[in-house]
């Protein structure tokens, strides 16, 4: 159950104008956007972000970093929406899961050298 309220075309005209449209695209409104759909100005900004995020990569690499990231922060409703989106621009479970074992790995690493305080001794010179 969301901790917060759920605004499923309830919230301001903005918001319900766009959730229309995501309605359409998916069948349904899915509890990400209802919970961002109390005000339609920060929906919009909010979907829009990740279009401006990461120009310059392809679809495939987006959607591996975004799997990545969130298998590590733990998101489960990220991973499982992204992995149906990587599917869908023709990742295989194979790189995703390799994306995830990269992503692990250099997660222990950040946590250890954080956890110990290492000097940072291997820069670009």
């Amino acid at each position: 159950m969301a901790s917060v309220k759920l605004y499923n075309k309830s919230g301001d005209a903005k918001a319900v104008k766009i959730q229309e449209g995501i309605e359409k695209k998916f069948g349904f409104v899915p509890e990400v956007f209802q919970a961002m759909g109390r005000n339609g100005d920060f929906l919009d900004l909010a979907m829009r972000l990740p279009e401006a995020a990461g120009k310059g990569l392809d679809p495939k690499t987006k959607e591996l970093i975004i799997i990545a990231v969130s298998a590590i922060n733990g998101c489960e409703y990220c991973v499982d929406a992204h992995r149906s989106a990587a599917l869908g621009v023709g990742v295989t479970d194979e790189e995703i899961t390799a994306a995830i074992e990269v992503a692990a790995t250099i997660s222990l690493y950040n946590n250890f050298n954080k956890g110990i305080g290492l000097k940072s001794d291997l820069k670009t010179k």
